[in-house]
């Protein structure tokens, strides 16, 4: 407009404009290689926001050093500028003296330690003492042996061991996903001991702070999940479903339970699943009905005895239906207590057994009464027969009426099995001898030996004179020896009688107290 109309001479008007735009601006030290032309053209010529957006652009790596988040870069601590060194400590770590600044940039200055800047100052501001800051600052893990401050170190109330960051984080949870609770202690010494109810919740405590800031939150989620469940079980009321192994709280007083877990409903003492005619009928009555009513009992005949006269642990009262035949000792892997299936006294590991007198301490071990499966089972099923008729207890040699054979023969009592894929419940299936009631050699003599046990029999009245002997040296710790002109029938009589009355067969025995 100023030109008239005049294009060749607007042109020019505007380029002269520019040139002065991009003069002031080298005027304030911007030049065009800078991006000052790009900085006019953005903001229409507009000299002023231009100028605004060059500064911003020339101070934007002040504020990434000032605001950012990177670490600032650590200074040469083998400077030749020893002051100025100490005066950087001394400032910026804001140290209580030059003394202490001193001393932590010798630490800083020592091969070939390396230790850490923050480590060395936070050590500094507690002592001045040289030795003792070089212990602080390289404590050895107790379990991979690595080296790191102090402060860096995971310990454990329970103990003085120092454990690094890696390895407190894959024991516990390595612990968590594959083991019990009571196995999350240290993983150097093994203490505390969990078993004691009041150092375990000052234990866990401490510890849940400890896991917040280590685990990942499933790993952590996990522990509370498993704490919870430790701690219900100590709950009188807690009690187990015996269809799915699920646990639960039961306050009120009827036999018939229902799980919130499978919705099935068993009885809470007998732990069958509930009937209608268990209804006004004690267990033992219930029991007596199904074998006498039931077609599907019947036909499962002495299977169904052992089953349902199963294994309960003795701590959690958690049941076991099947009847397994082989190894006595079991592990209940929820509550951690290990016991005989056949008496339910407990097993003890090394060094645990609190029997003073014990022989075999030092070994995993457990003390059965004499009448418990862990040794009659040795007997031959005809001594554990006489024993029975002796006291005029009836007991099956045929399989009772409507019992049904097993597919392709064999014992049909119900065991679990190791398979390429896992575990898997099928029938026994080994030989089934004559006059064995249809069961194996070891079901069958499982069966006598659990009608001896409900009886209360002693089989101490069968023993020969080296097993009364035997007996005597395992419960009395007495080394027996026939008196002056004592025959061997006196003998014997008189180890019975003292066997007898000085270990009787009485509620003592854990399988009795169930």
């Amino acid at each position: 407009l100023d030109r008239h109309g005049n294009l060749d001479e607007a042109v020019e008007e505007c380029v002269r404009a520019r040139r002065r735009k991009v003069q002031e601006l080298q005027s304030l030290g911007f030049e065009p290689k800078e991006g000052s032309l790009q900085a006019l053209f953005q903001h229409g010529g507009d000299v002023a926001r231009a100028l605004t957006e060059l500064q911003r652009q020339r101070l934007e790596p002040f504020h990434q050093r000032l605001w950012g988040r990177d670490p600032e870069p650590t200074p040469c601590w083998d400077g030749l500028d020893r002051q100025s060194l100490v005066r950087r400590l001394l400032a910026v770590y804001t140290l209580p003296s030059w003394g202490r600044a001193e001393l932590a940039l010798a630490l800083l200055q020592e091969t070939p330690r390396n230790y850490e800047l923050l480590d060395v100052v936070e050590a500094v501001r507690h002592s001045q003492d040289r030795a003792f800051l070089r212990r602080l600052l390289a404590q050895e893990c107790a379990v991979c042996g690595w080296a790191l401050p102090r402060n860096r170190m995971q310990a454990l109330i329970s103990c003085e061991c120092t454990i690094c960051p890696e390895c407190f984080r894959q024991h516990f949870t390595i612990a968590l996903k594959e083991k019990h609770i009571t196995d999350m202690v240290c993983p150097a010494c093994g203490r505390p001991d969990l078993t004691d109810d009041a150092q375990l919740l000052s234990y866990f405590s401490t510890l849940d702070i400890q896991l917040r800031e280590s685990l990942e939150p499933d790993a952590y989620a996990l522990f509370h999940k498993k704490l919870t469940e430790a701690v219900l079980m100590r709950d009188p009321k807690f009690l187990w479903c015996a269809q799915c192994s699920f646990g639960f709280i039961y306050e009120r007083e009827q036999l018939e339970a229902t799980c919130p877990q499978c919705h099935q409903t068993f009885c809470v003492r007998c732990k069958r699943q509930w009937e209608e005619q268990h209804r006004g009928r004690s267990c033992e009555d219930f029991q007596n009905w199904k074998r006498t009513n039931d077609p599907e009992y019947q036909a499962q005949g002495l299977a169904m005895y052992l089953q349902e006269n199963g294994i309960d642990c003795p701590k959690c009262k958690f049941s076991y239906a099947l009847a397994r035949g082989g190894c006595m000792h079991f592990h209940r892997t929820q509550c951690r207590h290990q016991f005989c299936s056949g008496c339910y006294n407990a097993f003890y590991a090394k060094n645990k057994c609190p029997d003073p007198n014990c022989k075999v301490k030092k070994s995993l071990h457990g003390h059965h009464p004499r009448d418990c499966l862990f040794y009659l089972r040795d007997w031959p099923a005809a001594r554990l027969q006489k024993l029975l008729q002796d006291n005029n207890v009836m007991f099956n040699t045929e399989p009772p009426a409507g019992t049904r054979a097993v597919p392709g023969g064999g014992c049909r009592v119900m065991e679990q099995k190791e398979v390429p894929s896992g575990f898997r419940d099928e029938a026994c299936g080994k030989e089934t001898p004559p006059g064995y009631a249809g069961l194996c050699q070891a079901h069958y003599k499982e069966y006598l030996v659990s009608l001896i046990n409900a009886h209360s029999l002693d089989p101490a009245t069968l023993y020969e004179v080296e097993e009364l002997e035997t007996a005597t040296a395992r419960y009395l710790h007495l080394t027996p020896q026939p008196m002056d002109g004592e025959d061997l029938p006196a003998y014997q009589a008189r180890l019975l009688q003292k066997l007898r009355e000085e270990v009787p067969l009485g509620q003592s025995i854990a399988r009795r107290r169930k």
